[in-house]
């Protein structure tokens, strides 16, 4: 019973971190003299690829923390970071020298589906990494934050070897992308819905039947297509790419394992939570998974904020 009181209180304590509900305008909740925060800033050509920068005010540089909105590739902002009760998570971690972003990015598209979003989540990496003597940073100490959208693309880029292009004429995106740990809320373990299939036991009509209802007006037979291809999946998932070098991750899950009626409830499942603890505990991947429906609470009680000042200190 007390093993169970305490994880509910690091759940309260930690996870509304990611809600995109009861978001209000940042200025009205603080006095912006005291921290030096830097908004709207370009992080790349398109108006989409704005970044929001906290920095700690030391004169040393500092580790940062990358927060990635969710709303399934298609919706949010980066103010989802901001609330009245998450501003206290943040200025935690302003607290303990830990710098904090949150970002803007471009949505699925017909034409290379997710790619663009994950591309520009690691755009914005490369481009704090880059100027990390203009904003006082510490580049070789980086966490990804992310929840349901956002947290499979801070898996995306976090459990890949680095993903910097050495011969781009862009030294932006010569920057490594290797980081020191990562938080994912309502995290897939995998991109590859045959991965999806087997893992919710439902057949293959089951389940496109349900990606289409989530592609809406999108090109449905291209998008089908495309996600079945093994180009593709290969792009877009990173399961079968972790491995021993990957960095520690923590990871929370909601939800009993029920048969999903609709792309959240697959997404969201807490069977990914399982799937990629069992992954990372093969592979000896330092992991902190909670998925308390199905019995996952990890023995440490760590909260998020506890995990990350630990992995940037």
């Amino acid at each position: 019973m007390i093993r169970k009181v305490i994880f509910i209180a690091v759940i309260l304590n930690h996870s509304f971190i990611f809600s995109q509900n009861n978001i209000v305008n940042i200025d009205s909740i603080i006095k912006s003299d005291n921290y030096k925060v830097l908004k709207n800033i370009s992080y790349g050509i398109d108006k989409k690829n704005k970044l929001d920068l906290w920095i700690a005010s030391t004169e040393l540089k500092t580790p940062f923390v990358i927060y990635i909105h969710g709303g399934g590739f298609g919706s949010g902002s980066k103010n989802a970071a901001y609330s009245k009760d998450n501003f206290k998570r943040i200025k935690r971690l302003l607290e303990n020298n830990i710098s904090f972003a949150t970002i803007d990015y471009r949505f699925k598209n017909n034409d290379d589906f997710l790619l663009t979003s994950f591309n520009d989540a690691k755009k914005a990496l490369q481009y704090l990494k880059f100027y990390n003597d203009k904003f006082n940073l510490l580049k070789s100490k980086v966490a990804l934050m992310g929840a349901s959208a956002g947290a499979t693309s801070s898996l995306w880029i976090g459990l890949q070897d680095d993903l910097s292009d050495k011969k781009s004429k862009d030294p932006i995106l010569r920057e490594s992308t290797k980081v020191s740990c990562i938080v994912g809320i309502a995290a897939a373990h995998s991109l590859n819905l045959n991965r999806w299939k087997d893992m919710a036991n439902v057949d293959e009509e089951y389940l496109k039947s349900i990606f289409e209802k989530y592609l809406g007006k999108m090109d449905t037979e291209k998008w089908m297509e495309r996600s079945f291809n093994k180009n593709y999946v290969s792009e877009v998932d990173f399961f079968e790419k972790m491995d021993s070098n990957d960095p520690p991750i923590f990871i929370i899950n909601y939800g009993k394992n029920t048969k999903p009626k609709n792309i959240a409830d697959f997404h969201h499942n807490p069977l990914h939570a399982k799937l990629l603890k069992n992954r990372a505990d093969s592979l000896k991947i330092k992991n902190v998974v909670y998925a308390r429906e199905i019995g996952i609470i990890d023995k440490s009680n760590k909260g998020i904020v506890d995990f990350i000042i630990e992995n940037l200190n």
